[in-house]
């Protein structure tokens, strides 16, 4: 995938994410550590580092490509390498939506997309990137994480050439051995700075018992999509369980998290809005991180079931990334394509307005009606039937039998 770049002296790669977690402006693949590891841009770079090995001993990670800006600024890249200065220039490729695309102007740029700008904005405002189709004029390559619809372009140039990154890359981790535990934190009880700072606590089983039999679902949420529906989905949800004792448990799953928490705060606060009882349905509602292969396992074990949201631009890398790692993830289909997996459809069409660094966008999106909601919930139930284990056959003593 890489030939033509493949003697380049070094690849910077970069991705949104909380800066408050990086202490360097280069920090090693080998000793990168991310917050989370199963869904989004962090999942996309590490799982391509991964499955480039010849690359590692030159590849780094930065949190601000564009701190990079003059050759002089370069001095921590070629210091790291022990060597002098290279004749070519390193090449920096970038991870995650195109909203948030940044270059580095001492290298030279490509963008790894997993995006599929199928319902772009009715009403973008006249931002160059508010579409979600434009890419910065500085961008050579693309390299797309399956067949894309709307392939972006670059601004003010023609089409760059494309290349198709295996599937290999959804499968670049070990997903098997023993469960840990993710990090979790209730609605209730999040806390801004406590998320984007560190860890926040891991109580998996001690939730996982409180609940009892009540199935938790997981539900992936792409923080860098304006156009999400995850907020209004749960909102519906709640609103059905306040009908409805039986329904699920929620575990919700933030990726692609650029640092800003505005985002969390709203969707509690709708949450609260959609729940007669507003302080147990928070308490009740977890967010979610795993980093790592034994807390993405202990995930698995808590909300083997998921809910992924088919406006999202990444639905489907989303779902074929969660069936990989042994999830059941349930499409709700906001188009014909449900990626042969288990689907219902989101028949109920709205219009859904976002504030957003590119001023206010509209997005056309499709949530379940209340009938396909009801349908969903029974199918998430008898999918969590079947994945249950099988009870114990009851022990009876043994009847003598007469000679």
């Amino acid at each position: 995938m890489l030939r033509a770049w493949s003697d380049a002296p070094a690849f910077v790669l970069s991705c949104p994410g909380p800066l408050r977690r990086q202490h360097a402006a280069l920090t090693p693949i080998s000793q990168l550590t991310l917050p989370q590891t199963l869904l989004g841009a962090e999942a996309q770079l590490l799982a391509f580092a991964a499955a480039e090995p010849e690359i590692a001993p030159r590849c780094f990670f930065t949190p601000l490509p564009e701190m990079f800006f003059t050759p002089q600024s370069l001095a921590p890249l070629w210091a790291a390498l022990g060597r002098a200065p290279a004749e070519r220039l390193p090449v920096h490729l970038r991870f995650g939506g195109t909203r948030s695309v940044r270059v580095m102007k001492e290298a030279v740029n490509g963008v790894v997309l997993a995006e599929d700008h199928f319902s772009p904005p009715v009403t973008a405002s006249a931002h160059p990137f508010a579409s979600g189709l434009v890419l910065p004029a500085a961008i050579r390559r693309v390299f797309l994480c399956g067949e894309a619809l709307a392939r972006p372009l670059p601004l003010g140039r023609a089409a760059v050439q494309a290349h198709l990154v295996p599937d290999a890359l959804l499968a670049a981790a070990p997903w098997h051995g023993e469960a840990g535990e993710p990090e979790l934190v209730s609605l209730a009880e999040f806390r801004s700075a406590n998320f984007a700072a560190g860890p926040v606590r891991t109580a998996s089983a001690q939730i996982r018992a409180a609940a009892g039999a009540t199935p938790f679902v997981l539900v992936p949420w792409n923080l860098d999509n304006p156009g999400s529906a995850v907020p209004a989905l749960l909102e519906r949800a709640l609103r059905l369980r306040a009908a409805d004792q039986a329904a699920l448990r929620f575990v919700i799953y933030p990726f692609n998290y650029p640092g800003q928490t505005g985002l969390i705060r709203r969707l509690i606060r709708r949450a609260r809005e959609a729940s007669a009882e507003a302080a147990a349905a928070l308490g009740g509602i977890y967010l979610a991180r795993a980093a790592g292969p034994e807390a993405i396992a202990g995930l698995r074990q808590l909300a083997p079931i998921a809910w992924v949201d088919g406006n999202d631009p990444e639905y489907a890398w989303t779902a074929q990334r969660l069936a990989g790692a042994g999830f059941s993830p349930i499409v709700l289909a906001a188009r014909e394509d449900a990626l042969g997996l288990p689907a219902v459809a989101a028949d109920d069409a709205v219009m859904f307005a976002a504030e957003t660094r590119f001023g206010d966008l509209h997005f056309p999106l499709r949530l379940p009606s209340l009938r396909a909601l009801r349908q969903l919930l029974d199918l998430t139930r008898a999918i969590a039937a079947a994945l249950a284990p099988p009870a114990p056959a009851p022990r009876g003593r043994r009847r003598k039998v007469p000679a």
